[in-house]
């Protein structure tokens, strides 16, 4: 299941975050950039769209399945434009 494998890199790269382990970072990263692609319709969209942007704590909330997902500031529904032009201007 692509879920379980979207997780277990998702967890494998906090790891290897922590462990300032750049070579591990990049194979996740590789992993998760082609199973995005590869199972793009296969994917909950709200997951997909995560995983596009690289918001991977979220993508990691979502599997877990947390509900109180924080909204970003991507222009979706929710964010503040406020917000966005303050992050533009930055």
């Amino acid at each position: 299941m692509i879920e379980k494998e979207l997780k277990e890199a998702l967890v494998s790269m906090q790891e290897a975050i922590g462990n300032s382990d750049a070579p591990a970072i990049s194979r996740c990263l590789i992993q998760l950039d082609e199973a995005a692609k590869t199972h793009e319709r296969e994917l909950d969209p709200q997951l997909s769209h995560f995983l596009k942007r690289r918001s991977y704590q979220k993508a990691l909330m979502f599997l877990e399945g947390e509900g109180d997902i924080p909204k970003g500031i991507c222009g979706g529904k929710g964010a503040n434009p406020a917000k966005i032009e303050t992050k533009r201007n930055v």
